[in-house]
């Protein structure tokens, strides 16, 4: 594979990874709102349990909305990631770009609370491509 579709592949790695960060610190921020109402609902001298429902359901529904944005941009940098490291194998480089990918979407994923899932089509490709290095 030419070093220039690699680097174009690499680049989309990373600029996938980025905006799955930019979607965990929306999720963090939502969270933080959604904790905020409950606060206020607490402490609230008059009633608006109405009002605080519907923002804590809308907020939810963003929550969730975001996760599968995330978990969808982790995905892409997976695919992208092991489409290098199979071009790797198959050209025996000594140098692996596809580590330097793999390493922060691992230490991503390390950090984020919700759950996330590999795709099917990347487990399947994973298990190829580890199957070729046995």
């Amino acid at each position: 594979m030419d070093s220039t579709v690699i680097k174009i592949i690499y680049t989309n790695a990373f600029n996938d990874l980025e905006s799955a960060r930019n979607c965990q610190n929306s999720i963090s921020q939502k969270e933080m709102e959604l904790q905020m109402i409950n606060i206020n609902s607490n402490y609230s001298s008059f009633d608006n349990s109405y009002l605080n429902n519907m923002k804590k359901q809308s907020l939810k529904i963003e929550i969730m909305n975001l996760i599968n944005k995330r978990n969808n941009y982790i995905n892409n940098s997976i695919g992208y990631a092991l489409t290098i490291a199979e071009k790797e194998v198959q050209e025996e480089n000594t140098f692996s770009v596809a580590t330097i990918v793999i390493g922060s979407i691992s230490s991503f994923i390390s950090t984020i609370k919700n759950n996330f899932t590999i795709s099917i089509i990347n487990s399947t490709n994973l298990s190829l491509l580890s199957n070729k290095l046995l």
